[in-house]
């Protein structure tokens, strides 16, 4: 019996040392074509592949690319039915590209059809189809951001609550601020909102939260959504808040509860709007609408928004692509030299040009500066707030696209 036994275990123990097929690498992925010379000149000129030599006898039946690191793609012929499934969510393959800006303008010009998306972490990609009807992904490379907000608590922030308005008055002679990191009812707190970790922004007292840090040339983005509740003096008002960027100097000096900087504006219906605080000026291309205000229009007369200007330090965004309330937007904001980009779910609604603030009895450049979220009597949430260091804006962004 043990003999016999020892037999067994002796022929079960091969099958557990080799139960598993080690691979080293992929060599290379094969598609069937109906066309092997539609297949070839797609694969070459569409998606410039490197052609691998094929032996005289398979050269009517087969082709050869090369991917790039010992990788290769074969096409061979014989192929009689269509690709039964080419949706962009089956079966596909994907390939990396450097910029899908240039990628979508050569499709364009080659009157090719295209499905363009933006991916989870800001990168993009390009869906387009071969002569059989296979899927291909084209993807940019990952962005790297750095995200501002933990998920746990409000390390690297800090908050500056101003003085409070009365019950049933908007006096605030004689009341004193709040102060910096000073917030007893928790205006500004880490919670869980549509199982996420979420900023939750109270309303209840004027004020800001504000990074440590200061950054230039970069890209912000973050999500946003509106709350319920609505505090005194604004129950009855939109629902207000309010992406502060160089934001300079002072907690404060904005109306007793805001930093000198440029605001991208959060309020219902007015989202991507500009607001210039405590003289930060910007230039941007406008035009009238009706007797008091100016739009943002990209052909328009280029005014200096400020407080002491004839355009005034207010102008409204173009086109509104605010999500209802209670929906999450998205918002991204493009910073580099003087110039920034407002963009609203994936809308630009403005770009905005020379960014300076007074000091010293001179115009300066404004081009850096911590970013501050408004507490401004609306509850308010906002999620995924990340930043990553350009060395350009993109120039579909820079031409309202």
């Amino acid at each position: 019996m043990l003999k016999r036994l020892l037999i067994l275990l002796a022929g079960l123990f091969p099958l557990t040392l080799f139960a598993q097929i080690s691979t080293i690498g992929f060599n290379h992925l094969a598609l069937s074509v109906s066309d092997i010379e539609a297949s070839t000149v797609f694969y070459r000129d569409i998606l410039d592949l490197e052609p691998i030599e094929v032996p005289d006898e398979l050269k009517a039946i087969r082709s050869w690319f090369r991917f790039g690191g010992g990788q290769d793609l074969h096409l061979l012929a014989g192929r009689t039915e269509p690709v039964a499934d080419n949706s962009r969510n089956s079966s596909h393959f994907s390939l990396t590209i450097p910029d899908a800006d240039e990628v979508e303008a050569f499709l364009i010009e080659k009157g090719m059809d295209y499905h363009r998306q933006q991916r989870f972490d800001g990168a993009w990609q390009i869906y387009i189809s071969d002569p059989d009807g296979y899927v291909i992904e084209l993807n940019e490379p990952p962005i790297l951001w750095d995200y501002l907000l933990n998920g746990k608590d409000l390390n690297g922030w800090d908050t500056y609550l101003g003085p409070q308005f009365p019950p049933g008055s908007e006096d605030r002679a004689g009341v004193e601020p709040i102060g910096l990191n000073k917030d007893p009812k928790q205006v500004f707190a880490m919670v869980q909102e549509d199982g996420k970790p979420a900023l939750r922004i109270s309303g209840e007292h004027f004020g800001g939260i504000s990074t440590v840090k200061e950054f230039e040339n970069y890209h912000l983005q973050l999500q946003f959504k509106w709350g319920k509740q609505k505090w005194h003096p604004r129950q009855d008002a939109k629902r207000d808040s309010g992406v502060l960027y160089h934001a300079v100097g002072q907690h404060g000096v904005d109306w007793g509860f805001w930093m000198r900087s440029q605001e991208f504006q959060v309020q219902e219906g007015d989202c991507g709007d500009y607001w210039g605080l405590d003289g930060a000026t910007m230039d941007i291309p406008a035009r009238r609408q009706g007797e008091k205000d100016w739009i943002y229009d990209p052909e328009g007369t280029v005014m200096a928004f400020a407080a002491d200007t004839q355009a005034g330090r207010h102008c409204i965004k173009s086109p509104d692509a605010e999500a209802p309330t209670g929906e999450w937007n998205t918002l991204d904001l493009y910073c580099f030299g003087g110039t920034a980009v407002h963009v609203v779910n994936g809308k630009v609604t403005m770009v905005l040009y020379h960014s300076r603030h007074p000091e010293d009895g001179k115009m300066l450049p404004l081009t850096k500066g911590k970013i501050q979220i408004q507490s401004e009597g609306a509850e308010v949430f906002y999620r995924n707030i990340r930043i990553r260091t350009i060395d350009e804006i993109p120039a579909k962004a820079l031409a309202g696209k």
